[in-house]
């Protein structure tokens, strides 16, 4: 099954949905209509037990996404609350989500990236957030996700100094999972993909939440202990010890 939109392209192999920003000439930045285009293929995913992984990437080998669409926010036909929008579904997209980053990510770009569970770079691209060079202040969700995520020490220089961070450094400060070549992006992002759809997807979903929760600095104990219980009572663990018993690979249902 593939869907385009202007920019935002969705598409599914076997248990892996891929969402694919494509406008290399305007940086795959995004307009409101491809937020929203976004935000239905996300809803697309998050209903269909079928998928077991996404994998988000760009066009072109210069930017993986330049956020929103500076003439719309210049126009007035865009403001943080889309992106927000945005941002939070694709953070509580309940089956594992890597980003593959093609190129370099400003603004919006890089806290697109940041809500994803993986973020594999390449070599040579950077990281900036430009939002105190244009006078904005950044979503408020997206400056607690920075926090969250990377530690207020790193997220006051992302976002107060409006610095160009280089690959070496994203990494080392655990914005990015994983550095590799740029030759090698696709098969590395997509080996991993099929790794985690390989394994047993409630198990997945399940730890997701709970890490998200306590990433947080709040779990829910009653949602968590529901979340193991359903493991526990699960068609796939007893799928998996035999797998095991037997010495072979496993051959999960998500039941």
């Amino acid at each position: 099954m593939v869907e385009d939109s202007l920019v935002v392209h969705y598409s599914t192999h076997d248990s892996i949905a891929t969402i694919k920003l494509d406008k290399p000439s305007r940086h795959n930045s995004l307009e409101r209509v491809d937020m929203e285009a976004f935000i239905q293929h996300l809803d697309a995913i998050e209903t269909n037990p079928a998928i077991r992984a996404l994998l988000l990437t760009g066009s072109g080998q210069r930017t993986f996404c330049a956020g929103a669409s500076l003439d719309e926010l210049s126009s007035g036909n865009m403001n943080g609350s889309i992106f927000t929008r945005l941002t939070d579904k694709l953070a509580a997209c309940p089956v594992p989500t890597i980003c593959a980053l093609n190129g370099s990510a400003y603004g919006g770009g890089g806290e697109l990236a940041l809500c994803c569970d993986f973020r594999i770079g390449v070599h040579g691209m950077t990281l900036m957030v430009p939002a105190a060079r244009l006078g904005l202040c950044y979503p408020v969700n997206g400056i607690k996700r920075y926090v969250q995520r990377l530690g207020v020490n790193t997220a006051k220089r992302i976002l107060l100094t409006s610095s160009e961070l280089d690959s070496q450094e994203l990494l080392r400060l655990g914005y990015l999972t994983q550095l590799v070549a740029p030759g090698e992006l696709e098969a590395v992002t997509q080996e991993l993909a099929n790794r985690l759809a390989s394994l047993a997807p409630l198990s997945l979903r399940a730890m997701k939440a709970i890490c998200d929760q306590a990433s947080a600095g709040y779990i829910d104990e009653a949602n968590a202990a529901k979340l193991v219980a359903v493991c526990e009572q699960s068609a796939d663990l007893r799928e998996g010890l035999q797998a095991v018993s037997e010495k072979r690979s496993p051959d999960f249902s998500g039941r």
